[in-house]
């Protein structure tokens, strides 16, 4: 007997050890509560809250559950120690150690300990499926405002023609509501023509998963409700699961109104002429490779006259490489040859902006002779909304992905909940970093934000004329401030705004530096006037100062008035001088010279002033490429200049390198244009007085100095010198340090003049 007692007794310390490994080994949460505070807890509970046993011990549900679920708890806790129903299982928001909300599945059951009741407790962390859960629900709602809201029908249905989606365009092109289509009741056949659907599905059966054969733009016909048939463009695609095609996806346009203002035109010529003058979209006559006749609205697209466009082919407009081309299948459409009744193009306007447009072409007679008719229209926006209106979720993100500008989803709270790869460009944040963390005002400029939080807020109170598009200034990862231009709307249905952001500061910036080359003009047309009026009485007073010294004896007070005076005379002709300079043509007159040839005659005229402040003066040149075809007068003046400017520097002495060199191969980045010369480097360094960083901004501008007896117009003349050269210049100093002077000049001047003329900016 006692020893079956003894292993009734070992037995049961084997389970209890065995249960206990299972607890503290357990993944989910597990705790025992009793009375008002925690019994015992497990480390995995321990870990979900951050807190540890010890001090859990000593807690209850009002120290670590939120106090939106705190009341349920504590009614659903009581109710279960009375024997009273309460669920098995329901989620309550915990509030961690580090004060985050973590949301818990916990299914509680009653326990006996000590004699006294107590709920034993099982505690699942579900907070990452709730936030995915949420995630998609938003996401979904997202991709059903985009199908919902677009001006093209949407529509698609299984293999057998039972329609899945079928939005608000298709609803109001067909006739048929989304109720009845979902229900199954009308199949995508009683849409179609007698076997055309048959047709388009086997041109699909062309492609496979890999290569999928996309119907686009193609014109049919469809029966809308009622009967009546009808033109549509229209482009479709499958859409692939594990290889196989499991629906088709189609997008239409009602071409109906297109196919109206066709027969109008062919009506009559007096029709004809009161319609088009009046469309929105652009119409133009083309017939010989020129524009016989444009409207209002194309010229108005691309900015050119009536007269100009006359003179004009597609040839001037559309990209080189595409002309052959385009006017190629003017030729075909003309004799009759099969090719696409409408497709896009880029053209470029009178500004040398790229727009891209959507065109329709047909055969007429126009003054007794083939031509085309052209419907045109401005699809440059549309182009980028449409394609994120095609696929399904995954072919919707990929088409947000790869838009031409930077798109943001925008929650109620401001927070950024979804970017594309261009924002990311845009901005230099990554994903990661702002999609859920972040809201929109960190990355605006901090004038900016009180006017945008002013719209995000009224917006979604339903006020009227709140803007839609407006500029704005982004401040970018690595602090950059750039220039952009925002569209937004609301998604309807939720509080999520899209948006969609385009850099515009090289736009910005170009006005700006044309506004300033303006500028720049008037007052170099305003000094150059001045300094005529000035030169010639000038001259004559210096000639009757000097007629003065030599005419009678000076003492030697007179003498120094007379000599300060003349100094003065000089100081002002040199500034006059100076003036004319900087004002004169952009002509030059170019010769080979040596470029250690003038450097020296430059410094043997200063070698004096050079000892006297004691300035140590050492150069360096390349020999072997010392001569350049350049306007000798002007790079002497450019040299002349930063020497003058070095030696001005160093009034206690100092020390004046300068040095020529070869460089091979050198690219020449501007904001227009980029080119390959070998260089001559020119580097002027001393040792003097340096600059500070706010001066080294302005030192180009005219007129701008720190010198007491400094014109401002010698560093301005040393740019333009090295602009007609097409060269470029570079500038280092510090203050107390000194300054470097680096000149970069094209050794071959007449093949970088070829190429500045032939250069073009590209549309991308």
């Amino acid at each position: 007997m006692g020893s079956r007692g003894t292993s009734k007794i070992s037995a049961r310390k084997i389970s209890k050890a065995i249960f206990q490994t299972m607890v503290e080994k357990a993944g989910d949460g597990i705790f025992v509560y009793q009375g008002d505070r925690f019994f015992y807890v497990n480390p995995a509970f321990e870990k979900i809250l951050g807190y540890r046993a010890g001090e859990l011990e000593n807690m209850s549900w009002r120290d670590v559950v939120h106090p939106d679920s705190l009341k349920m708890v504590e009614d659903r806790y009581a109710s279960r120690i009375r024997g009273e129903d309460a669920p098995s299982r329901y989620e309550v928001t915990f509030v961690t150690r580090r004060s985050q909300n973590r949301i818990i599945s916990l299914s509680p059951s009653v326990i006996v300990l000590g004699g006294e009741p107590a709920t034993l407790n099982i505690a699942r962390d579900i907070t990452e499926r709730k936030q995915m859960e949420e995630y998609l629900t938003s996401y979904n709602e997202f991709l059903n405002g985009l199908i919902e809201n677009s001006s093209d029908a949407i529509v698609a249905s299984d293999l057998q023609g039972n329609a899945i989606i079928f939005n608000k365009a298709a609803e109001e092109i067909t006739g048929y509501s989304a109720k009845e289509m979902l229900s199954r009741r009308i199949n995508i056949d009683d849409f179609m023509g007698q076997g055309e659907r048959t047709r388009i599905l086997n041109l699909l059966d062309q492609g496979t998963a890999e290569k999928p054969y996309r119907l686009v733009a193609e014109e049919t016909t469809l029966y809308i409700k009622g009967g009546t048939l009808i033109p549509i463009s229209l482009s479709a695609s499958y859409v692939y699961q594990g290889g196989k095609p499991i629906a088709g996806i189609s997008i239409f346009r009602d071409l109906r109104p297109m196919k109206e203002v066709q027969e109008r035109l062919r009506a009559s010529e007096e029709k004809y002429r009161i319609l088009v003058e009046n469309a929105k979209d652009g119409i133009f006559v083309y017939q010989d490779h020129f524009f016989k006749y444009t409207n209002p609205k194309f010229r108005e697209l691309l900015g050119y006259s009536s007269e100009e466009l006359s003179s004009m082919g597609f040839r001037n407009l559309v990209r080189p490489e595409l002309a052959d081309l385009i006017e190629a299948r003017y030729d075909k459409r003309i004799r009759g040859e099969a090719v696409p009744e409408e497709y896009e193009i880029a053209l470029r306007a009178k500004n040398g902006t790229w727009r891209a447009f959507e065109i329709s072409p047909s055969i007429i007679r126009y003054e007794k002779r083939p031509a085309t008719q052209n419907v045109i229209r401005d699809i440059t926006q549309k182009r980028i909304q449409q394609k994120a209106l095609r696929a399904s979720e995954t072919k919707y993100r990929t088409t947000v992905e790869h838009t031409g500008t930077a798109i943001m989803l925008l929650e109620e709270n401001r927070i950024v909940s979804l970017v594309n790869r261009q924002f990311e460009r845009l901005t230099g944040y990554s994903r990661e970093e702002v999609e859920g963390r972040i809201p929109f005002t960190e990355i605006v400029h901090p004038d900016d934000v009180e006017r945008m939080v002013t719209y995000h807020r009224a917006r979604r109170e339903g006020k009227k004329n709140i803007p839609s598009e407006y500029e704005f200034r982004i401040v970018t990862k690595a602090g950059a401030v750039r220039d952009a231009f925002l569209t937004i709307g609301l998604i309807p249905g939720t509080r999520q705004s899209i948006v969609s952001v385009m850099d515009i500061t090289e736009k910005k910036n170009m006005e700006r530096e044309l506004e300033q080359t303006r500028k720049m003009a008037a007052l170099g047309e305003m000094s150059a006037h001045v300094a005529h009026e000035v030169r010639n009485p000038l001259q004559k007073i210096k000639t009757g100062m000097e007629l003065l010294r030599i005419s009678q004896p000076l003492d030697e007070k007179q003498q120094r008035i007379l000599e300060g005076v003349t100094s003065g005379i000089d100081t002002l002709e040199k500034f006059v001088t100076q003036i004319l300079e900087w004002t004169r043509s952009g002509k030059i007159n170019l010769k080979v010279y040596s470029i250690s040839n003038i450097i020296e005659g430059l410094l043997f005229n200063r070698a004096d002033q050079c000892a006297n402040q004691c300035i140590e003066v050492e150069v360096s040149f390349d020999t072997s490429h010392d001569s350049i075809l350049v306007d000798g007068t002007q790079i002497r003046q450019l040299i002349e200049n930063l020497i003058d400017n070095a030696i001005d520097a160093m009034p206690s002495g100092g020390k004046l390198s300068i040095s020529t060199s070869h460089v091979p191969g050198y690219v020449f980045k501007s904001k227009t244009r980029e080119y390959v010369s070998d260089v001559m480097e020119i580097r002027v360094d001393d040792t003097g007085c340096g600059m500070v960083e706010d001066d080294l901004q302005r030192i180009f501008q005219p007129f701008f100095t720190r010198k007491a007896r400094g014109t401002g117009l010698g560093l301005a003349l040393v740019q333009k010198i090295v602009d007609m050269h097409h060269g470029e210049i570079e500038v280092s100093s510090r203050a107390g340090e000194g300054s470097r002077f680096v000149i970069r000049i094209p050794v071959d001047q007449a093949s970088v003049n070829q190429t500045a003329a032939g250069k073009r900016e590209d549309f991308s």
